[in-house]
């Protein structure tokens, strides 16, 4: 399929026109309503005309198709009993058409309301559920994936990119619809007063339609690349926000806004391209309007005469032909440039999950007996993280995980997780089952992790606990935000449990954030249980208070611990030291400390434990 194909964009068209038919096909009616009573009026020009300066016997010709129009005007004139209201004679012509025009003005201001205001939501529906698919599947998509894309580039596709359609579908569905309807009915009438007019109009349309096509592509490739520089900029302005704290204390805000007034020039000339496309085709179609036209009057004298009235008639419909040939082009334009947005939500729409459950996934209830790395090796991109670990952790252990920075420890983590599969042939095996093959819903409800960076969404203290069992009891949240000592930070503030602590917990301090999470942690009363430097936040009086909370939580679970305070870890049933990757020591406290020099002893030694 051709980059430039707007065939993905139509199927989208075509998915939501199916599923909403009904509205869709309301919207239509209601369009060629509005056509039609647009158009309508120019028919009275005649009997205005006629009314005033009765046609010359030697011009004017019969035709069938104006008399089909004018008889339709006097059943319609009947079937409303406007007919008996009013005298014959040219007066009473005069008096039809008034009354006539404007019971058709009524009509018509009703039919313009309601058109609009179905055809924007049409156009917002579709862009709302598009947004929705988006969300959906990029939330769907491995870790991996989050780890490699710019949190700003991700936003700006999802909320400048959407934005854009939604614009340009807008006026897709007020335009797309009515302007090639009026077109048509404007050709009607060019024939209703003669074949060459006619047949004028209809070779002008095609004519004046090529400046769409000309500068359709330049239109969209400008667009994907302007929006590509917004993503940029987007992502940029994050940056500097996010880490605000450390622009002001290095002095970078120089530094920074000079990247981001390159980031803007670069948006500017990129979208002044597709401005100079856009343009160049409203020229062009304008300069060849305006030759046709002026070829239509220089013909005027080697064709058959017109008496006055069809004349106008015939001018008034070539003429507003322009206005929508123009509304048309615009149209388009603004399709291709929505295209080039399409593309980019395409390309992510495209994207596959490294992370894919087995048709045949089985429901993890417990753990019977043991979990099993076997010959475990991961790489993120090409730095080499784990490499070809083996080990086991049976049930209801308590395994920590130690080691200098950059040893795998986090990593261990995230493949419990499955926020990662193993590369090559090493596999995780849960009671002997590979991890890949366990319904992934199934593992995490019964697996519960603290971050060494916790991350609170800006909600209430309650609702980022409540995370952890949304049906929890006000019983079972309170008593795990006790265990957590979450109380005795909570209780202090004006709104206590209900106390929004902003955005990614900003209002709270580390450790107060920290016990948050340990607390949806304990209320989600988990299978498998992973702690990565879970009390790292803390200060030492916490620290205690936390970690008794998670020996009492830890007691009969299985465990899997990361801490960087050795202390800690002195109690588990099995320590495993790190180092590259590679697991260099294994055994408990007192074994490890026993073996002289090794990596465990040192860093013991380093922290005066």
């Amino acid at each position: 399929m051709k980059k430039d194909s707007l065939l993905p964009l139509l199927k989208l068209l075509g998915g939501f026109i199916l599923r909403h038919k009904g509205m869709v096909g309301g919207v239509l009616a209601l369009g060629v309503f509005q056509a039609a009573l647009t158009k309508a009026p120019y028919l009275l020009i005649k009997e205005v005309v006629d009314a005033f300066i009765p046609p010359s016997a030697a011009v004017g010709h019969p035709n069938a198709l104006f008399d089909s129009l004018m008889v339709a005007k006097r059943d319609l004139m009947s079937f409303l009993h406007l007919d008996t209201l009013l005298a014959e004679g040219s007066g009473g012509n005069l008096g039809s058409s008034a009354i006539l025009l404007a019971f058709m003005a009524v009509l018509g201001g009703g039919t313009i309301y309601f058109y609009r205001y179905f055809s924007n939501l049409a156009a917002s529906m579709l862009v709302v559920d598009l947004r929705n698919q988006l969300c959906g599947h990029l939330l769907r998509l491995s870790s991996r994936y989050f780890g490699q894309q710019r949190t700003g580039e991700m936003i700006s596709r999802v909320s400048n990119d959407t934005n854009t359609i939604r614009h340009s579908f807008t006026l897709v569905f007020e335009n797309a619809v009515l302007e090639p309807l009026f077109l048509l009915f404007n050709a009607i009438l060019a024939f209703s007063v003669s074949l060459w007019m006619g047949w004028f109009l209809v070779i002008m349309i095609p004519v004046l339609g090529y400046p769409m096509t000309r500068f359709g592509r330049k239109v969209r490739k400008g667009s994907g690349k302007s929006l590509q520089a917004m993503g940029q900029a987007t992502d940029a302005m994050a940056q500097m926000f996010l880490g605000f704290r450390t622009v002001k204390a290095y002095r970078l805000e120089e530094r920074k806004l000079e990247e981001f007034e390159k980031i803007n020039q670069t948006f500017l000339r990129r979208t002044m391209k597709m401005v100079r496309a856009k343009a160049g085709s409203q020229a062009l179609l304008y300069a060849t309007y305006m030759l046709g036209f002026a070829g239509l009057l220089y013909g005027l004298q080697f064709l058959p005469a017109l008496d006055l009235a069809n004349m106008g008639i015939g001018l008034a419909a070539i003429g507003t032909s322009y206005t929508h040939i123009k509304r048309t082009a615009r149209t388009f334009n603004l399709l291709k440039e929505s295209q080039g947005a399409f593309d980019r939500l395409q390309e992510l729409m495209e994207l596959k999950s490294e992370i894919v459950e087995d048709e045949n996934a089985t429901t993890f209830h417990s753990l019977k007996d043991r979990i099993e790395f076997q010959n475990v090796s991961f790489a993120y991109d090409k730095e080499q993280v784990l490499q070809d670990l083996s080990f086991t952790i049976h049930k209801g252990q308590k395994i920590a995980l130690v080691g200098p920075s950059g040893a795998g420890k986090s990593t261990i983590l995230n493949l419990l997780g499955r926020f990662y599969d193993p590369d090559g042939d090493g596999e995780i095996l849960v009671d002997g089952i590979p991890l890949r093959k366990i319904q992934l819903t199934s593992w995490l409800d019964r697996l519960s992790i603290v971050d060494q960076s916790p991350f609170l969404f800006n909600r209430s203290i309650r609702e980022n606990i409540l995370l952890g069992k949304n049906s929890a009891t006000e019983a079972e949240w309170r008593k795990a935000a006790r265990m957590a000592r979450v109380d005795e930070f909570a209780e202090t503030f004006p709104d206590g449990y209900e106390t929004i602590v902003g955005e990614g917990g900003d209002t709270l301090s580390g450790g107060q954030k920290q016990r948050v999470t340990i607390a949806r942690a304990i209320l989600r009363d988990p299978e498998l249980l992973l702690l990565d430097e879970a009390t790292s936040a803390l200060d030492t009086e916490s620290e205690k208070a936390v970690q008794e909370a998670l020996d009492i939580l830890m007691e009969g679970r299985t465990s899997v611990v990361i801490a960087h305070r050795l202390s800690t870890v002195r109690a588990s049933d099995r320590i495993l030291v790190l180092e590259k990757g590679r697991i260099v020591e294994s055994g408990s406290h007192e074994e490890l400390m026993g073996k002289g020099e090794g990596l465990y002893r040192k860093l013991n030694l380093l922290q005066g434990v």
